[in-house]
């Protein structure tokens, strides 16, 4: 486990242990989404990535059914988009099953331009999870990013992207 992910892990752990103690109702993970939906200018940090968040993609089966949702956001400050993956009920929201996120840095600086990632930079985490993947974070200064991700907690397994062409080019 890498310190980021323990790091984020230690801090979600300490927000539902401290969530258990008060009295208020629980909250669902459809109250959770709809309430970070609503938080796009956070400067603070969400799942471990600090910045705004600027952009959001659905994780789909081929049938449509949505399995979860992948946040993308960026620092200012750092010039760094960061990523997580994060699962809904449909997709074993607080169950330990399979997520994942990669987020690629294109080499190009065209917006919609195929996405030509192999000699960039990219960062992923994988693996079961209970709430999310990632955070993955990259500097793509002057170029365009992707990110992809997959939730599998039941079959047929659910993936979401940015499309094959860059996005948030600059």
């Amino acid at each position: 486990m890498t310190i980021r992910r323990a790091t984020a892990v230690l801090a979600t752990f300490a927000a539902t242990t401290a969530l258990s103690f008060t009295a208020a109702p629980a909250a669902t993970a459809a109250d959770a989404t709809a309430a970070d939906a609503t938080a796009a200018d956070a400067s603070v940090a969400e799942y471990g990535c600090s910045g705004s968040l600027i952009d959001t993609y659905p994780v789909r089966t081929s049938a449509g059914t949505t399995y979860g949702q992948i946040r993308l956001y960026y620092n200012s400050s750092t010039r760094r988009n960061c990523a997580v993956t994060l699962k809904n009920a449909t997709g074993g929201y607080g169950t330990s099953s399979y997520a994942s996120v990669t987020l690629y840095r294109c080499s190009t600086s065209k917006p919609g331009a195929q996405c030509d990632w192999r000699d960039e930079t990219w960062d992923d985490d994988y693996g079961n999870f209970l709430y999310y993947a990632g955070p993955v974070s990259i500097s793509a200064a002057g170029k365009c990013i992707r990110v992809f991700g997959q939730v599998s907690a039941n079959r047929p397994i659910a993936t979401g992207d940015s499309g094959t062409g860059g996005v948030h080019c600059g």
